[in-house]
């Protein structure tokens, strides 16, 4: 993830671009990784800064901090923020880079959210301090006959079981900006400074997306996400200066786009013209097993003009 210079660069700028936020400053970086984000806060001014994660790569950040000397400044500690008692009694900002794919999918959320409620602030702030899931309509029958007819004749023969899971998983690949014939659709909002753990999981929100050309057929959905960091708690997603996106259109990142293939032998395949709409709704669900496993399901018409389509399609995906 260091690597993705889109996710790291728009941290550091902020940090950076804010140091008079993290100037004397307690902060509390949760899921710290290799310690990248507290190395910013750290240059940047920070008082004191406690960086947490529950797997061995605490280690390393610790060796990392040591090298650069900055263990005045950065305390390491392994655990899950939940389990730890923290040496402060209260922290300024609380920096996490907590987003799994299509946003929620593996996410740390939880933790952070957990984190937040207990330790940070009446008046601290947190960074990033807004996210936005977006969905989009998906057309591409090179990819299709790349990911789904390919299967059906391999060098003469039929493989096409390989197709079992196609249309149940959701695909984290890179969708291509002409495979998107729709402009996206925000589908949930998430203020990072109110929303609760309970508004992360919902069972239907509406969405209306137009095509922007014609398509011979539906094919899927994209979902990606885009992130803001505000600089003060009251400000809204506008008026933050550092963002960035996952979407197909924007520079690519290790999130990639979300694609959730339509069925089409369980769904009858729909044609659309220029104009005409797509309506329907989005849940989200966690698993019940393992929450950070994630269970989307989709139910779509057409709209053309003021006529909606009678038939109803409906289709679930899984991440796990």
């Amino acid at each position: 993830m260091l690597r993705d210079s889109v996710r790291t660069d728009a941290y550091r700028d902020f940090i950076y671009e804010n140091k008079n936020l993290f100037a004397d400053k307690i902060v509390l970086d949760v899921g710290c990784g290799s310690g990248i984000l507290s190395l910013f806060c750290a240059r940047a001014g920070a008082a004191k800064v406690i960086a947490v994660d529950n797997s061995s790569i605490i280690n390393k950040a610790r060796e990392i901090v040591f090298v650069n000397g900055l263990s005045d400044k950065i305390q390491c500690l392994s655990g899950k923020i939940e389990d730890l008692i923290l040496p402060v009694k209260q922290v300024d900002i609380i920096i996490s880079e907590w987003m799994g794919y299509c946003l929620m999918y593996e996410a740390m959320l939880d933790s952070v959210l957990w984190a937040r409620d207990r330790y940070l602030a009446p008046n601290g702030l947190m960074v990033p301090s807004h996210a936005t899931l977006r969905l989009s309509l998906f057309a591409d029958d090179d990819e299709i006959a790349d990911k789904i007819t390919y299967w059906s004749s391999v060098y003469g023969f039929d493989m096409s079981c390989m197709l079992a899971r196609a249309y149940e998983e959701v695909d984290i690949r890179t969708v291509r900006p002409k495979a998107v014939p729709s402009r996206s659709e925000i589908i949930l909002q998430l203020p990072l400074h109110t929303i609760r753990k309970d508004e992360l999981t919902f069972s239907g929100v509406e969405f209306v997306l137009e095509a922007e050309r014609d398509i011979d057929h539906l094919q899927g959905f994209v979902i990606h996400f885009d992130i803001a960091f505000a600089a003060k708690r009251e400000d809204d997603i506008q008026e933050a200066k550092v963002t960035f996106s996952t979407g197909p259109s924007g520079r690519e990142t290790h999130w990639q786009q979300a694609l959730a293939l339509i069925d089409t032998s369980a769904t009858k395949a729909m044609s659309l013209k220029s104009g005409e709409h797509v309506r329907g709704r989005l849940g989200l669900r966690k698993g019940d097993e393992n929450s950070r496993d994630l269970e989307i399901t989709i139910n779509w018409r057409t709209k053309s003009g003021t006529t909606d389509s009678k038939v109803m399609s409906q289709q679930s995906w899984w991440m796990h």
